[in-house]
């Protein structure tokens, strides 16, 4: 199976979120818990934590995975010419991981188990997110138009979210829901953006290769078409016209 057939992890991660998450809010023994956070799905110790708890661990997972085919796209993007500073293609994957680890020990450590360490994970994905987002204004941007807008709107949604929950107008759970949204959106479009980058990554020629150059047929100026032939192309031509 070709790479870019494959299903997006980001976009995987995101469904398996979307499938948790309603069902433990419609099996969960506490009501009111949107007055709260997220979290409280997964502290009520009964099968719908272990939904959402699960469901959080097994998205974490993925989003982690999410760093490999990112760091091979940002790779390929840095050989096709795109001007970035070669540790983006390092620190970008890290903060990748580093997200996906966080969303997953948020559920290995429920606020039930213990308040500290999930408090700690939970800002742990917070930071991750707003990491990300800060290297991709200071050294991605001009990668895709899109990726550019949904990153600027991520960061508009993460200080106006972060200020009306300071003030009071909106609970934890939708500053975590239009917050981890908009991540994902623009994680998601990331993924895809690198992966068409790295399918068009030209072959290299080798150091024997040679350069021709053929003027166009109707002149005689410099330019022309440009023929990349390698040094085993020419032995086997050689080889043929002796016979």
């Amino acid at each position: 199976m070709h790479w870019p057939r494959r299903t997006p992890l980001v976009l995987l991660a995101a469904g398996v979120l979307c499938a948790s998450i309603p069902a433990a809010a419609l099996t969960t023994a506490d009501p009111a818990w949107w007055l709260s956070c997220f979290s409280r799905l997964g502290a009520m110790q009964d099968g719908s934590s272990a939904l959402f708890n699960g469901g959080m661990m097994l998205a974490g997972a993925v989003i982690a995975l999410t760093a490999l085919p990112v760091r091979r796209g940002l790779v390929g993007a840095s050989a096709a010419g795109f001007p970035a500073n070669r540790a983006v293609s390092v620190v970008v994957p890290l903060l990748i991981v580093g997200l996906g680890l966080s969303l997953a020990f948020v559920g290995v450590l429920p606020l039930s188990f213990n308040v500290f360490a999930h408090e700690r994970a939970a800002n742990g994905a917070l930071a991750s997110s707003a990491g990300l987002l800060l290297v991709h204004r200071l050294h991605l941007r001009g990668l895709s138009r899109t990726l550019d807008r949904l990153s600027l709107g991520a960061i508009v949604v993460l200080a106006a979210g972060m200020t009306a929950l300071i003030a009071g107008i909106i609970t934890l759970t939708v500053f975590e829901g239009l917050a981890f949204g908009s991540v994902i959106a623009w994680l998601h479009t990331l993924e895809m953006r690198v992966r068409g980058l790295r399918s068009r990554v030209p072959v290299p020629f080798t150091a024997n290769s040679q350069h021709l150059i053929l003027s166009p047929i109707w002149g005689t100026r410099g330019s022309g078409v440009i023929v990349k032939i390698s040094a085993e192309d020419v032995d086997r031509d050689l080889g043929t016209r002796s016979i």
